[in-house]
């Protein structure tokens, strides 16, 4: 292997550097700067920690917590501020390093840099596991910041509007010199799946970290995207994979309370691919932000959730079941609870009724001290709470607003600052926030209409 620590200096410098450059990137090319050229290298720059983190700002916006006032007052960046409120930002501010949309863009030159790598590795030498791998890697890595970036930037899908909405900009090739335009909603997800199912064809049942895709691993975010382009024929063909992997669910039950954080990634048979929230805004901290306290009260007695996520004291509500055991950016990524309720809610829209009953009730075995009988009737009412309560703090929230909204759900999201209520409204042109203003100055894309 070559020197990894040479070549990610370059890297960085390649892709942090501020050149004046025009591209959505803002960094510049130099072609005499040493590249990587072998697998191993490439693999080492998709290694990079800020490719594990997914960009926060729905989770900020998704009004699950809450700072207290004070708190509010004495947040140092007006980005953070303007995103818990709802409020334009022209997001200049950088608050705790890179926001969410530079952050995803500079994890998508990687996955594109090594994509091309591989694919050259193999016109010399042929395909082999570990460049199938690589470029599995990379297809992998590019969707799911893509798919990240479309929740929050984008409008929520809806495949009769997609065509003429707008999308991303769409970089697949490691070229900065490339021209950069916003594609339509439609071809940005086509590009999303397409990648995912790449990837699962190219990525290995099993890697020796848990940190590396899995065809698994693939297949829970193109069940997650499939749910959010309300695809649920398909949906919940790959939650079904899902379960069927060989992950196991947890049972709440044998879980020990006693630690501040009962939970952690390592050896949870639950986790299929772990993927952590940017700590970069303050407000969304766990060790200062409080749940509401109405979604708190939705727990039932007898719900070992209710105990597990959250320590109740003088101060408020404060959340406690991450599964990342509340060591830095919360955790994220999907879990086998998850594909039991993307399975669970396909069946409910899809009239069957019967199994999606079996699935919650399923899945709730490992959650209740015990599952009390509910009506079929309000399957689909009861699994969308289940879901909320389930993925709390995982980053999700936001995407399920929107989606649900696009469905008619109307639900709007509150906070209050000193008596005055601020509001996002169902279907708001807020809720798909602003580029950052130097991106759309520098690249002449078409900023989000308001």
């Amino acid at each position: 292997m070559k020197n990894i620590i040479i070549l990610l200096s370059v890297f960085a410098a390649l892709l942090f550097g501020h050149s004046g450059c025009t591209s959505f990137l803002d960094v510049k090319s130099d072609g005499k700067l040493a590249v990587p050229s072998a697998l191993e290298d490439y693999l080492a720059l998709l290694n990079s920690v800020d490719n594990k983190l997914a960009g926060a700002e729905g989770e900020v916006m998704s009004a699950d917590h809450h700072v207290p006032v004070e708190e509010f007052e004495a947040l140092f960046c007006q980005t953070n501020r303007d995103l818990y409120l709802w409020e334009d930002s022209p997001m200049l501010q950088e608050c705790d390093g890179s926001g969410g949309w530079a952050s995803a863009y500079k994890n998508i030159y990687r996955a594109n840099v090594a994509i091309s790598g591989a694919q050259s590795f193999e016109k010399t030498n042929g395909v082999s596991a570990l460049s199938a791998d690589v470029k599995g890697q990379g297809f992998f890595n590019r969707a799911i910041n893509l798919y990240e970036l479309a929740q929050v930037w984008c409008e929520a899908y809806d495949s009769k509007t997609a065509g003429s909405a707008l999308g991303l900009p769409l970089k697949i090739t490691d070229d900065f010199n490339e021209k950069t335009v916003r594609s339509s909603l439609k071809e940005t997800f086509d590009l999303i799946i397409n990648d995912l199912q790449t990837a699962s064809l190219l990525l290995p049942n099993k890697q020796k970290s848990i940190y590396w895709a899995t065809k698994a691993a693939a297949w829970a975010y193109l069940a997650r995207v499939y749910l959010y382009m309300h695809n649920y024929e398909q949906a919940k063909v790959f939650a079904d994979k899902c379960i069927d992997a060989g992950f196991s669910l947890l049972d709440y039950r044998n879980i020990n309370g006693a630690p501040t954080y009962p939970f952690s990634v390592d050896n949870n048979s639950e986790v299929i691919y772990p993927r952590y929230l940017s700590t970069v805004y303050y407000s969304m901290s766990i060790k200062v932000s409080r749940t509401d306290s109405v979604l708190y009260n939705s727990y039932e007695d007898g719900d070992l959730r209710k105990s597990l996520f959250f320590n109740k004291n003088a101060n408020g509500l404060f959340f406690r079941g991450d599964y990342g055991g509340g060591l830095g950016g919360s955790f994220c990524g999907p879990t086998l609870a998850e594909m039991y309720l993307i399975r669970a809610e396909c069946n409910a829209r899809t009239g069957n009724a019967a199994e999606a009953y079996s699935t919650l009730q399923k899945f709730l075995a490992h959650r209740l001290d015990k599952v009390q009988p509910f009506s079929e009737d309000d399957i689909l009412s009861k699994i969308l709470q289940e879901r909320r309560k389930e993925l709390l703090r995982r980053g999700v929230r936001y995407g399920d607003v929107k989606r649900l909204n696009k469905l008619g759900a109307g639900i709007s999201l509150k906070r209050i600052i000193r008596g005055k209520e601020y509001l996002l409204n169902p279907n708001d042109s807020r809720a798909n926030i602003l580029i950052p203003q130097n991106v759309v100055e520098r690249s002449g894309i078409t900023q989000n209409p308001r």
